[in-house]
């Protein structure tokens, strides 16, 4: 049993040190480095937000069904405008598709923060309709277009791995980030809290897409590149 058990720690630390390894080189990789970054960040921040967002609708005098339509609001908008993202992707530019998604996460996020009604709210989840629910979609398929042929699977596999992986660190680190701007800024008011906690999503959003908007020439040839 014990060597059962070592030959599963053996495989996992080949695994971990093999999707680091993965990490890494995309990270430094000139086509797709820049959106990765874009994608851990927003995955990170997003997922250490997620647990405060419930209590902050409650704080704004929204009701069980207030909350469930603000997600039926952005569902209904994904079903609307996934398709149209997976046309400009496929038929115009996958670079355009993964900007567009990602300044309408960060654009409903600050919505969101700033949402003082259930009307606000129910702005903010129709912004994040326009695109902001298929930024990682529209990233994965774009680093997929990208990676090179015989890597193509395994910068697949990793991306999804990675994006898991960092889901449950930001929802784990949390009670610290909660803890650190209690005890360390002095914030004691809850909806203030969960406002600065929102704000960790629309950060990583933001500078995100104003670092690709800056890019968009090196986009623009590696996609004329890909096309001929």
């Amino acid at each position: 049993a014990s060597g059962g058990l070592w030959a599963l720690f053996q495989i996992g630390k080949e695994a971990c040190i093999e999707h680091a390894a993965l990490a890494a080189s995309l990270a430094r990789d000139d086509a797709i480095g820049s959106i990765m970054i874009a994608v851990w960040l927003v995955t990170l921040g997003g997922n250490m937000h997620n647990p405060v967002l419930s209590f902050f609708y409650l704080g704004l005098g929204m009701k069980p069904e207030d909350i469930g339509w603000a997600g039926v609001i952005t569902t209904v908008g994904q079903l609307v405008f996934g398709p149209i993202y997976g046309l400009i992707l496929d038929r115009h530019s996958a670079y355009l598709a993964v900007v567009l998604s990602l300044f309408s996460c960060g654009f409903a996020c600050l919505a969101r923060g700033l949402a003082t009604s259930p009307e606000a709210v129910y702005l903010a989840a129709a912004i994040m309709s326009l695109g902001g629910m298929t930024f990682e979609t529209m990233a994965l398929a774009t680093v997929s277009r990208y990676a090179p042929p015989r890597r193509r699977a395994m910068v697949v596999a990793g991306f999804l791995l990675q994006v898991k992986v960092l889901g449950i660190m930001g929802r784990a680190l949390y009670p610290a980030w909660n803890a650190l701007v209690i005890d360390g800024f002095h914030v004691y008011d809850n909806m203030l809290r969960y406002r600065i906690a929102i704000g960790l999503c629309i950060t990583p959003c933001m500078v995100g897409f104003g670092v690709l908007s800056m890019q968009w020439r090196m986009f623009q040839r590696l996609e004329e590149k890909a096309r001929a």
